[in-house]
């Protein structure tokens, strides 16, 4: 004896199992809400990494500068100056070409020529990447040639052209190894610098110079009378595009203020007081004789960093 079952299906099943699939506008949200934290958790994860890899390659941009000069000095016994050369324009870069795979580069410049010479002029818009911390803003000012975020150590010396400088590459300078007395671990070469903004009507203290009719006589003079500038004034920014191009001499830095402090000129005494500085945060790489790159905190003991600015002054250096 057979039996059968039957089973009544509600008229709105369809509907209810169409509503069990579906989100309900709550369930939405709040999956948007869970996808919307995990963003702003991840993307600062990521533009960490992303500034870590061109913080170190900035790194490896001052090693291979590192390397140059080393090679540099292997052959002329001495270290390329910072400032010099015909119309005593031509900067230490422009020297270290060969030794940064730039031959062909260096055999277009006409160093018997001023570097405005329109036989320089290709030359100077050369592109480098090599020259350029990826970390700064792009060159805004491309037409005034290649730019560069590595400049020279003068030292502590206020006078910009001062052929006696205390620093290790400065004017007209033809420093050699042992003319690092401190000893070569103990001297600054090279570091970073940002590009200036390239326009005199804004105002970037972390980067731009600005001008002072101050004379000061010390370091300490020259830190005081440079905070002491009005930066909202226009008028007191330096009239001089630093950053470009890589073959003028121009580009130079000293160990007077601490790093990612304000820069300035002080004219007309023909005085300067050129701060390091980069986007890295919180400081900047220092190239030292040895060839080894630093990075130096900008809390950095102030008197230990003018004596790893100077090559012959016989301070005890701590740790830095």
């Amino acid at each position: 004896m057979s039996q059968s079952f039957s089973f009544s299906v509600p008229q709105n099943a369809s509907t209810l199992t169409a509503r069990r699939n579906g989100f309900t506008l709550i369930e939405l949200l709040v999956v948007i809400a869970v996808i919307a934290i995990l963003i702003a958790l991840l993307l600062p994860a990521v533009q960490q990494a992303r500034e870590a890899a061109r913080k170190s390659q900035c790194k490896n941009n001052l090693k291979q500068i590192g390397l140059a000069l080393q090679t540099y000095h292997d052959y002329s016994k001495c270290f390329p100056f910072a400032i010099g050369g015909t119309g005593n324009k031509y900067s230490a870069l422009s020297q270290l070409l060969p030794q940064l795979d730039q031959a062909p580069l260096f055999k277009k410049i006409d160093f018997k020529k001023v570097i405005t010479d329109p036989a320089n002029v290709a030359a100077g818009l050369t592109v480098l990447p090599g020259l350029r911390c990826p970390s700064d803003v792009a060159n805004p000012l491309p037409a005034t040639g290649g730019a560069t975020n590595y400049n020279p150590n003068k030292g502590a010396s206020l006078l910009w052209q001062d052929p006696a400088a205390d620093g290790a590459i400065y004017y007209f300078s033809s420093t050699r190894m042992a003319d690092l007395r401190d000893g070569s671990s103990q001297t600054a070469l090279f570091i970073e610098r940002n590009l200036t903004d390239g326009s005199n009507g804004d105002s970037t203290p972390d980067a731009d110079t600005y001008l002072s009719a101050a004379n000061p006589v010390t370091p300490d003079a020259a830190v005081q009378a440079c905070a002491a500038v009005d930066v909202s004034n226009l008028a007191n920014q330096f009239p001089q595009f630093m950053g470009a191009p890589w073959m003028d001499g121009k580009h130079a830095y000293q160990h007077i203020g601490p790093p990612n402090t304000r820069s300035c000129g002080f004219q007309p005494a023909g005085k300067a007081a050129m701060t390091a500085s980069s986007r890295h945060g919180g400081g900047v790489h220092l190239l030292m004789g040895d060839g080894a790159v630093r990075y130096v905190n900008n809390s950095v003991n102030l008197a230990t960093w003018r004596a790893i600015g100077t090559r012959q002054g016989r301070e005890v250096v701590g740790e830095f």
